[in-house]
């Protein structure tokens, strides 16, 4: 072991205090990322550059494979699932 006890109360305790201010930021981010785009849409338009800056909102697509329906067309698809094992650390 490295750190005492008591040292990793502290350091848990840092990891949920900042936890909850990334969790204020993001919010923070979020409501003004909604007033940018506000501005975007009333523009009618896809970029825009400003002073130092350039904002573009355009849409984008993206292409998934149906899971269910391919099992429904093919049958079992166990054969060709790929398993990768990690570990992930979770402080509550």
């Amino acid at each position: 072991m490295t750190i005492t006890t008591s040292e990793l109360n502290e350091r848990i305790a840092e990891i949920r205090s900042l936890k909850a201010l990334r969790k204020e930021t993001e919010n923070a981010i979020k409501a003004l990322e909604l007033d940018v785009i506000g501005f975007m849409a009333g523009l009618d338009e896809s970029e825009y550059i400003g002073t130092d800056y350039e904002i573009t909102y355009k849409p984008q697509s993206r292409t998934s494979l149906d899971k269910k329906r391919l099992e429904a067309d093919l049958g079992c698809l166990k054969d060709y699932e790929k398993v990768t094992t990690f570990k992930v650390l979770l402080v509550k």
